[in-house]
């Protein structure tokens, strides 16, 4: 596993039972997520069957993200998916964590 993907899922374990605002910018498009995280678990892609699917952090519990209307709306699944094919860490610090991988931008904060 690289490094950066170790240092993240530390800093990440270190949080649980915490609530996250999880800030994933991709393109245009800026999605904010309120996610209270119980347990982090991480995903090989070379152990699944779906070519699709690349190496990821699965982040478990339960969250809400914010509509087109402003409005907090459930997750639809108890569960928060980071990919991490390649994977930057810009800022790892106590309360917050700024990442960029191929697909995104990610800001994570204690909220």
């Amino acid at each position: 596993m690289e490094q950066n993907v170790q240092k993240l899922i530390d800093w990440l374990e270190a949080q649980e039972h915490a609530t996250l605002v999880i800030k994933k910018q991709e393109l245009d498009d800026l999605d904010t997520v309120h996610f209270n995280l119980e347990t982090v678990d991480y995903r090989n892609a070379e152990d699944v069957i779906d070519e699709y699917l690349d190496s990821a952090l699965i982040l478990r519990g339960s969250g809400n993200t914010l509509n087109a209307d402003g409005e907090l709306v459930p997750l639809p699944q108890p569960s928060y998916e980071i990919a991490v094919s390649g994977l930057k860490l810009n800022t790892l610090a106590e309360g917050n964590v700024e990442l960029q991988t191929d697909r995104a931008k990610y800001s994570l904060a204690l909220s």
